[in-house]
């Protein structure tokens, strides 16, 4: 078995120029070619090749699947995608168009062919997010040997969970050689937001109990909305924190609220916010996010309750210590929602009666927080194998480049 390269904390990068020969060298070739077996592995490696484009803004990512996964529209223009290849030429041809330096296969069931291909060209060989099912080989004897023989041209072996520990000794890897790190997972960065700015907000709140819809789109208003002002019945001092998630729609948001016979203010204005006569706080600018999640221990994830746009990534409230609320029309974020929901982070609203009970009894302040810090832990979760594994391919690149 290969040796495992080390390097899994963070460490200092090296910067450099590159004369004009490495330049058009690199262009001709993929750093990262990522494979991914399951949905949730395409945007995981999208945040991963961000992460690592912090210290190395010309990287080049390929990700590729068996071609039954579906790629993601909002996928970055930057990377690459295809579907692997399956045997004798057109092996050849991949590696011959693509020219990796490094491979990231994610989940398990290799493809020994390319594996050895790889190999063979000197190409480093990373298996990550390994799970049981990925080596279920029960069916068929040989496809076991084969996956054995390929695994043994593996360097560096990432585990989810204990159970896929096992699964990989049985399969032949030293025990030392397995990391147990954790699901791998999209997750975002954190959100910033002007301090002077938060410190305002919070003054002006002065304690009291908010919370935040986020990227709601017109059509949602009239869940949101009465949603808001039923449950503000049970909690007087309840604030909404609006924002919109087309800015087009922001006049149609002025006229919703005054239909609905709400007192509203417009931030940066705090009118109203003080001394509780405004019952909502209306923000014009939606790229102000990180400021809303962070004053708000609940968040409604809009552009989920009506079908047509997929919802939002619910990363963005985790992980500034939200707890999360959506809409049944999650489909560009399925997996992701179906997590946070599994682990108590989240918690789905189909109309104004669910909605009004979920903020009613989030406002319990030790309710929200117990459903937030389940949310935070998924999140931060992500975040670390995230980090992980770029201190891993920054150490193979530094190696590749000085060897």
């Amino acid at each position: 078995m290969k040796p495992l390269l080390s390097g899994l904390m963070a460490r200092p990068r090296h910067s450099g120029g590159s004369s004009r020969e490495e330049k058009i060298a690199k262009a001709l070739t993929v750093d990262l070619w990522c494979h991914a077996t399951e949905p949730a592995h395409v945007p995981a490696f999208a945040q991963l090749r961000r992460s690592i484009a912090l210290e190395r803004p010309d990287i080049t990512c390929l990700i590729t699947t068996d071609g039954s996964l579906s790629i993601p529209d909002s996928l970055d223009a930057s990377i690459n995608t295809a579907a692997i290849p399956r045997e004798g030429n057109s092996i050849t041809a991949f590696f011959a168009q693509h020219a990796p330096r490094l491979c990231l296969w994610a989940g398990g069931w290799i493809n020994p062919a390319l594996a050895q291909e790889a190999d063979k060209r000197g190409i480093p060989l990373f298996l990550l997010d390994a799970h049981a099912e990925g080596f279920q080989t029960n069916v068929w004897r040989g496809q076991g040997l084969s996956q054995r023989r390929a695994l043994r041209l593996f360097s560096t072996f990432l585990a989810r969970d204990s159970e896929a520990e096992t699964a990989l000794r049985k399969m032949g890897v030293e025990t030392d050689d397995i990391f147990v790190a954790g699901r791998m997972q999209q997750g975002i960065p954190t959100l910033p937001c002007n301090e002077t700015d938060l410190n305002d907000l919070s003054a002006a709140l002065n304690s009291r109990p908010s919370w935040l819809a986020a990227y709601v789109r017109a059509e949602e208003l009239d869940i949101v909305l009465p949603a808001h002002f039923k449950a503000s019945r049970a909690a007087h001092r309840l604030l909404l924190i609006l924002v919109p998630d087309d800015e087009n729609e922001y006049e149609a948001f002025k006229d919703a609220l005054e239909q609905h016979q709400l007192r509203y203010t417009i931030w940066p204005e705090t009118d109203g916010l003080s001394d509780e006569t405004a019952q909502v706080l209306l923000a014009e600018d939606p790229f102000e996010l990180g400021l809303w999640f962070r004053v708000s221990p609940v968040s409604f994830m809009g552009a989920s309750l009506v079908s047509g746009h997929g919802g939002h990534n619910p990363y963005a409230a985790a992980n500034l210590g939200s707890a999360i609320l959506y809409g049944p029309n999650v489909g560009k974020h399925l997996e992701s929602y179906s997590r946070f929901a599994a682990a108590g982070g989240a918690r789905i609203v189909r109309d104004v009666d669910t909605l009004t009970a979920a903020v009613s009894q989030l406002s319990a302040p030790d309710r929200a927080a117990q459903m937030a810090m389940a949310a935070w832990e998924i999140a931060t979760e992500g975040a670390d194998v995230t980090d992980r594994i770029t201190s891993l391919v920054h150490d193979a690149l530094d190696h590749l480049e000085e060897s």
